[in-house]
């Protein structure tokens, strides 16, 4: 990889970690940060083992590009993530020169070839970007929004990258809502959409909203990853999908939209090249917008984290959890 050899495995406890995390009932050979095992909660969730394993093992058992196209996106820590299909079903995940992540072609094994075993930066990208793929290889789907757990269900914040989400998802948890997702949401069918939550973890930018009690696991540039204690562990209904514009009004504006799939074709996340999908990923978006309110939320420049926060639980009713 670009001239540098990824380690063998060295450097992790050997464990055998269970957990669930995006619709997912995950097994480890390593633990993932900040979460701490139970596998109660993974009853009947499809099942995806996780292993670290050296480059030539990893690239052993990779089939080849399936094309010449990859999809690509930068990081926040300036690094690159491709995506890469194989010719025999199988995904490549290549993240910089720090990792590479091989998901079989059933979706039930991960193996992650790293530079460095003890380090933060790749086990940050395992848990907030890779594992949401695999989620979207079992049949998921998902979409970019933080969200939080109220005692009228989920209430998702959908939006671009920097539009806040993060920082309003922090102001809720602050006044006693308890975290469920950040950034990415992960959706799944049947009689009702259902709501996965994604792991203890929120990204916070410095100084934009008191941080919640937790452990800072990484900082990449004036953000930092948080593992928040009693996060969401279970799926649950989705009550509400908040569309966030941030400094766009003179002052916060919260309105009602029809329920139309439509409004969220910008923030649903999907692997690439999967064009089949998209008939069964707006059904399910369909059932979304008709079992959740749609509301879209224009703040303005001024604006508090908190003082949104609240002006969205008047408009949803939830009101503030007491201490």
């Amino acid at each position: 990889m670009h001239g540098q050899r990824l380690s063998p495995p060295a450097a992790l406890p050997a464990t055998d970690w269970a957990g669930s995390a995006f619709g997912l009932a995950l097994s480890s050979d390593f633990p993932l940060p900040g979460v701490a095992p139970s596998s109660g909660e993974a009853a009947g969730l499809p099942r995806c083992a996780l292993e670290l394993v050296g480059e030539p093992d990893l690239l052993e058992r990779w089939s080849g590009p399936l094309s010449d196209r990859a999809w690509r996106g930068s990081l926040k820590d300036g690094l690159e993530l491709t995506i890469r299909w194989g010719t025999a079903g199988d995904l490549l995940c290549r993240y910089g020169p720090r990792a590479l992540f091989h998901l079989d072609p059933d979706a039930s094994l991960l193996r992650c070839a790293v530079a460095e075993p003890a380090a933060t930066d790749w086990q940050r990208v395992l848990c907030s970007r890779v594992l949401p793929l695999v989620a979207l290889a079992h049949g998921r789907e998902a979409v970019h929004a933080g969200a939080v757990e109220t005692p009228a269900g989920v209430v998702a914040i959908a939006g671009p990258s920097g539009a806040g989400k993060s920082t309003l998802t922090a102001a809720l948890t602050e006044r006693g809502h308890r975290l469920f997702s950040d950034d990415v949401l992960v959706l799944a069918g049947g009689d009702q959409v259902l709501a996965h939550p994604g792991g203890p973890y929120l990204t916070l930018a410095a100084g934009a909203v008191a941080a919640p009690p937790g452990q800072v696991l990484d900082t990449v540039a004036d953000k930092r990853w948080i593992a928040v204690p009693d996060a969401g562990r279970e799926p649950r209904p989705v009550a509400a999908v908040v569309l966030l514009e941030r400094g766009v009004a003179d002052a916060t504006e919260i309105s009602s939209l029809a329920s139309s799939p439509l409004h969220l074709a910008p923030f649903m996340l999907g692997l690439p090249d999967q064009p089949e999908r998209d008939g069964a990923r707006f059904a399910l978006y369909s059932d979304l917008v008709e079992g959740a309110e749609l509301l879209r939320l224009r703040t303005a420049p001024s604006d508090s984290p908190d003082d949104v926060a609240a002006a969205l639980e008047r408009a949803l009713g939830i009101g503030e959890v007491p201490a």
